[in-house]
């Protein structure tokens, strides 16, 4: 529920957001998820 109301929240500040490049992935066997991920936010005019 938590991650629900940050991402609208989010998505209310913010037109767009853009991957810039590839994403580093977790070099772990046990948990999968992101290093770093390079990202573009837009403002709502």
């Amino acid at each position: 529920l938590q991650l629900q109301v940050l991402w609208e929240e989010i998505l209310k500040r913010f037109e767009k957001i853009e991957v810039l490049e590839e994403p580093e992935l977790l070099p772990n066997s046990f948990v999968k998820g992101y290093t770093k991920m390079m990202v573009r936010v837009v403002p709502k005019a």
